[in-house]
């Protein structure tokens, strides 16, 4: 399959690497195990192999990669036990996400965000993959908190790649649950309802971990938010 990658923009160069790395992962032309050829991905980005390599080294912080010594970068593989951890990380971040708002945003801000969830595609997975993903970016760049800002981007990336590695037994009942719940978890923020907010989200967090990892754990189809 031929990888198809988009221009690199000037401005953030290894961020945007990492970035097209992330999309070229979730959209299955990297696969789980597969070594980065980093000449030949240089030569698409029309850069040298430091920033490519450069942000190679962030994404594999961040779990995403894998480096062997001598060998280069591998895409991860995620497994049931890192799943479940990812949902662990997910009840750390909600509440701080939670506080940081109620802290520091505003009402109008919120209203903001909730018109924003119907810019989820929920037309088929790969879609709704991408502007899922968009979405968490757009919010992600509204924390006030930037330490809090680089952990939720990096959860988020985590769970734009693991839903992608995984397949769907019920795509649409999964779309339509997710954007479900941003909607009313972004309802009660607007209203100023936090204990609620963080009641939606504790509840999301334990359906998806008990539902998730041991389906995948057992070899059968399902995926993660």
């Amino acid at each position: 399959m031929a990888i198809v990658i988009d221009k690199v923009e000037s401005k953030g160069l290894t961020d945007t690497i990492g970035e097209e790395l992330v999309r070229l992962i979730a959209q299955g032309d990297m696969k789980p195990g597969e070594r980065l050829n980093e000449v030949r991905l240089a030569e698409s980005f029309g850069v040298s192999r430091g920033p490519v390599r450069e942000a190679a080294r962030e994404l594999e912080g961040q779990g995403l990669l894998v480096s062997r010594p001598r060998r280069g970068f591998y895409v991860a593989n995620f497994t049931p036990d890192q799943i479940v951890d990812l949902y662990e990380v997910k009840r750390w971040i909600d509440p701080a996400l939670i506080y940081d708002f109620q802290t520091y945003s505003s009402t109008e801000t919120s209203l903001e965000i909730l018109a924003e969830v119907d810019t989820i595609d929920i037309s088929e997975k790969v879609a709704f993959s991408r502007t899922l993903f968009e979405f968490r970016q757009r919010l992600v760049a509204r924390f006030h908190n930037r330490v809090l800002a680089a952990h939720a981007m990096s959860l988020y990336r985590q769970f734009h790649i693991v839903t992608a590695l995984i397949d769907v037994t019920d795509p649409e009942q999964r779309m339509i649950r997710i954007v479900d719940t941003l909607r009313r978890f972004w309802s009660v923020m607007a209203q100023g309802d936090f204990d609620e907010a963080q009641l939606i989200m504790q509840k999301d967090a334990e359906f998806w971990r008990n539902d998730v990892a041991p389906r995948f754990g057992k070899g059968r189809s399902d995926s993660p938010n």
